[in-house]
């Protein structure tokens, strides 16, 4: 392994990993512009370098943890930006329609969108967002973001494991195989999300409008 390598893999083999791991998927579901998944991949292509060092488990454990507080934290800004939400966003008829649109996908496929907006930079938040504005069930909320969090950070560490694997005598190899098949299954979710929404827009624009 290059000299220059080590350093990181000391770190990762650190408990700083693990906190470093969960306040960046903490803080990825407010602002989606930290490398949260990045996180995972590298640190499961470490353990199978550092010989399960990192712990898989706790890595999974540390993602899961994060991701949970910081959807549940987006979801109580949603709640607190709601006045001002309706009173400038969402007021007039058609802000009225976008809400109680909201409202319907929320309640007819909550746990879905939770669940597959976890997988989609960005869409984490945007869903988080509109469930708290909206007032979607906390219960109910908390449930779907706690089986996001821990599906989302198993698949993470497992796709870095699975890179280290392929690629033990180059662990930076191994990140980028990582990365990019999380890139092209984040771009499936995707494709397959915009598919089902475009099915779905013509039975909604048949009901008639209160």
């Amino acid at each position: 392994m290059d000299a220059w390598l080590d350093p990181i893999m000391s770190f990762t083999q650190s408990p700083w990993a693990y906190l470093i791991v969960a306040l960046t998927a903490l803080l990825d579901a407010m602002l989606p512009i930290l490398p949260s998944e990045s996180a995972l991949i590298a640190c499961g292509v470490f353990a199978t370098v550092g010989g399960f060092s990192p712990n898989l488990f706790l890595l999974i454990l540390a993602g899961a943890i994060g991701a949970f507080v910081g959807d549940n934290l987006t979801y109580a800004i949603g709640r607190w930006a709601e006045p001002f939400a309706n009173r400038h966003m969402l007021k007039g008829e058609r802000g009225k329609r976008a809400r109680e649109r909201a409202e319907r996908w929320l309640t007819e496929r909550g746990g879905v969108m939770i669940v597959v907006g976890r997988y989609i930079p960005g869409g984490r938040t945007a869903v988080s967002l509109v469930a708290g504005m909206v007032e979607y069930p906390i219960a109910r909320f908390r449930m779907f973001t706690a089986i996001a969090g821990v599906t989302w950070a198993t698949y993470g560490v497992l796709l870095g494991f699975w890179g280290g694997a392929a690629f033990k005598d180059s662990p930076l190899k191994g990140i980028a195989a990582g990365l990019a098949a999380a890139a092209v299954l984040t771009l499936l979710v995707e494709l397959i999300r915009r598919l089902v929404t475009a099915r779905r827009r013509p039975a909604d624009a048949s009901r008639p409008h209160p």
